[in-house]
């Protein structure tokens, strides 16, 4: 990737405006301004209500006061009135009717009088007409006003005063109440504030004009219960409206003065003032807006500038200078753009000029790698000695660009360099393949101790025996390149050009490729080696194998002969023997036997190891087999006392195979069985499955460990080789019997665990093809 590329990938687009600096001055301008104005008004706000709440509150409480005060006075004008009839001058009852007579007419507020004596018995009821009387006994005796009643919706209350004379004795008078209203204050504190008079039960005694309630009517209890009531409290009027409330008791009378103005006229100075500050806070966010795309419009295009000079750079523009006269961070920042600008134009032209160079280089080390991979190819390709040193001196002129290249292979046992390899070299010039001796070389030692050495003029190398030849054809300098492994050194390549050639690979890559020369070259010596030891081990291996072959057939012919005459002797054909003499040949049968077996053991082997065993492969019955090979095993078993038995399947197909061999192999089995068990029995199975025989002969034998089941298949072993085992033999038997068996394409295996016995499966095709016969 260029610079400008790289310098483009990591300058940005032009933003959106959700993601742009201008958005997020703008933004935080204005929430700024709007969270200081927000915070104000809530100040503002609360302040006002607080400072409402309590001129609202002082008003009603003055108001209330001042109706307090004008209720009980209206109160005591008509108690005093009510008073003048219980002057001492009043003696008889008709005296005091002729009084309550007299009140009644000039009082329009008395409804009712009565005299109540100190036994508490009404002596005296007089009033208006349908007023009824002023009380029910027994009569309040209390001097004072009583507990206020509402009859037809018009309230009243009864009156007690006492007389002087007679003692204990009291008037008790109906008083109506609606001359209160009147005496209420007409003027009410704010606007749409009203007043009303309740007694203790909730029931209106008097309101002012603005009262939205009637005489009579019930509210919320107030009275005597809101005695203790904090002035200003919020509630709800009787219409149901909310209101702020004022409630005041009347001492002179169980009732209470509520005094209450609506919230919306309670709070208009509130409202008032939201609205002055909404204007406010539209004002202050426009302007807010108006200052914020000022100011951010101030930041930005600098901003934008310093965007698209480093474009510029991106571009390799570097004459591109930004222009920003703001005499701030701003134009400092510009000012070190362009100095930046100058410094990378310098930078970037050395720069291009170096990675030219350096490009050239990895260009000229990449040719050498592949061309020395292409080397150690061509000389790996074979590993016969004359074709890898021809192949070293071709590949030694290629990699150093020499005309002519010689490689010398030093003689372990004179320890000079012989001519093994010419390339280029002169046809009529044989001196080069003069021997090259070690002490004759400039320096000391042995030359593949050295690294390469230079040979600048050929004419000095005096112990080169070619260098006539070399002048004559005008090869005039070269290079001596020793070749060197950890077991010392091999020989040495000598590459030679003319005076006008230069050397074309550096040090290192001719280093690597006296390496792989000197490593080519070791292991074509070490295959050659290796071929010559394995020629002489097949010619020894031929030479076993045929004195293996001819000393079967020797010892055979005449241990034939043994045999024979000690059978005619046995039948008594030259005459009568004694006992102990029929006892002596009846052993030599036995031993004579027994050393055939074991010499027709190693003459299969030599067969199968020289490869010239065949299969005869006809129809067999495996029933039939088997019951040929339990026959002439039973003497052996019936000798040691072992039981041997049988387990054939049912409807056994006809196989195909050597049945001789198959034979030895399962008579082999059963003999290795019987003479490994020493008491118990020995069981031989036979099934099929999918066109496979499988026999079986199991033991109840010692057993055979795990590790050494995998050796006994193995020639000439055996798991007790002693020389003190009970049990004799080659050690041949398994082995035969596994390669007799693989020869029908089948395979054997071995399940055993120590004192529990062995089993023995042979698994066979129940058709061997000559394929199988053939491998």
């Amino acid at each position: 990737m260029s610079l400008r590329a790289r310098l483009s990938a990591k300058l940005p687009a032009r933003l959106s405006w959700h993601r742009s600096l201008f958005r997020k001055y703008v933004l935080t301008l204005v929430s700024l301004v709007a969270l200081v104005l927000s915070i104000n008004a809530g100040v503002e706000t609360w302040i006002l209500y607080r400072e409402t709440v309590r001129a609202v509150a002082r008003a009603q409480a003055d108001y209330a006061q001042e109706a307090e005060r004008a209720v009980e006075a209206a109160l005591g004008e008509i108690e005093r009135q009510v008073s003048w009839v219980t002057r001492a001058s009043a003696i008889t009852l008709e005296q005091h009717r002729d009084d309550y007579d007299l009140l009644l007419q000039q009082v329009p507020g008395v409804l009712a009088l009565a005299f109540v004596d100190a036994s508490g018995k009404a002596q005296v009821r007089t009033g208006r007409p349908g007023a009824g009387p002023p009380a029910e006994a027994p009569f309040p005796t209390r001097p004072g006003f009583g507990k206020p009643d509402v009859r037809d919706g018009r309230p009243h209350a009864a009156l007690v005063v006492a007389h002087a004379w007679p003692e204990q004795a009291v008037t008790v008078a109906e008083v109506s109440l609606e001359p209160l209203a009147g005496a209420l204050p007409s003027a009410t504190p704010g606007n749409g504030s009203y007043a009303y008079l309740v007694d203790t039960e909730g029931r209106v005694l008097g309101r002012t004009g603005a009262s939205p309630v009637a005489l009579g009517a019930e509210v919320p209890q107030a009275g005597e219960g809101a005695a203790g009531a904090p002035a200003g409290r919020f509630g709800q009027s009787p219409d149901g409206h909310y209101v702020l409330r004022t409630d005041r008791p009347v001492g002179a009378l169980p009732a209470a003065i509520v005094v209450e103005q609506p919230l919306p006229e309670a709070l208009a100075p509130i409202r008032e003032l939201l609205i002055r500050l909404a204007w406010l806070f539209a004002f202050g966010l426009v302007v807010a807006i108006c200052a914020s795309l000022v100011l951010a419009r101030r930041m930005v295009v600098p901003i934008r500038a310093l965007h698209a000079g480093a474009e510029h750079l991106a571009a390799n523009r570097f004459d591109h200078r930004i222009a920003i006269h703001s005499g701030d961070e701003f134009e400092a920042l510009a000012d070190a753009f362009n100095r930046m600008a100058d410094e990378l134009s310098g930078s970037y032209g050395r720069l291009e000029v170096e990675i030219e160079k350096r490009t050239r280089d990895l260009a000229h080390s990449v040719s050498e790698l592949r061309a020395l991979e292409e080397t150690g190819r061509a000389i790996v390709a074979s590993l016969k000695l004359d074709a890898v040193t021809a192949a070293i001196a071709a590949r030694a002129a290629a990699l150093t660009g020499a005309r002519a290249s010689l490689v010398y292979l030093r003689d372990g046992a004179s320890g000079r360099y012989v001519l093994a390899a010419a390339r280029g070299w002169p046809e009529e010039a044989p001196e080069a393949g003069a021997d090259l001796a070690p002490a004759a070389l400039p320096g000391s030692g042995d030359p593949a101790a050295r690294g390469a050495l230079a040979l600048p003029d050929l004419a000095e190398a005096t112990w080169f025996p070619g260098r006539a030849a070399a002048l004559a054809a005008g090869l005039s300098a070269g290079l001596a390149l020793p070749l060197s492994d950890a077991e010392g050194p091999l020989g040495l390549v000598l590459v030679l050009r003319d005076a006008q050639g230069a050397q074309s690979a550096s040090p290192d890559v001719l280093q690597s490729f006296a390496h792989q020369a000197a490593l080519a070259i070791r292991n074509a010596r070490l295959f050659q080696e290796v071929d010559e030891k394995n020629r002489e081990l097949a010619a020894a291996d031929r030479h076993k194998t045929h004195f293996f072959a001819n000393m079967s057939h020797e010892l055979r012919t005449p241990l034939n002969a043994v045999l024979g005459y000690s059978e005619l002797l046995v039948d008594g054909l030259y005459g009568p023997l004694s006992d102990k003499a029929l006892d002596a040949l009846e052993r030599i049968q036995i031993n004579g036997r027994h050393l055939l077996s074991l010499i027709n053991d190693v003459l299969d082997f030599t067969k199968i190891e020289a490869g010239s065993l065949t299969l005869s492969i006809q129809d067999y019955s495996m029933p039939a087999m088997i019951e040929q090979v339990v026959a002439a095993a039973s003497s052996l078993a019936q000798g040691k006392k072992i039981a041997l038995t049988t387990e054939v399947a049912e409807g056994l197909p006809v196989g195909q195979g050597d049945e001789r061999r198959l034979t030895q192999v399962l008579m082999n089995l059963v003999g290795n069985a019987i003479k490994f068990t020493e008491a118990g029995e020995v069981r031989v199975s036979a099934a099929a499955s999918d066109a496979w025989f499988t026999l079986s002969v199991a033991d109840t034998g010692p057993g055979i460990a795990v590790a050494d089941q995998g050796r006994i298949f193995d020639e000439f072993q055996q798991i007790d080789s002693s020389s003190t085992r009970k049990q004799g033999g080659t050690g041949l038997g398994l082995s035969i019997a596994r390669k007799l068996v693989m020869l029908h394409g089948g395979r054997i295996e071995v399940e055993s665990e120590p004192g529990h016995g062995a089993v023995f499966r042979v698994h066979l095709p129940v058709r061997a093809s000559e394929e199988k016969q053939a491998a």
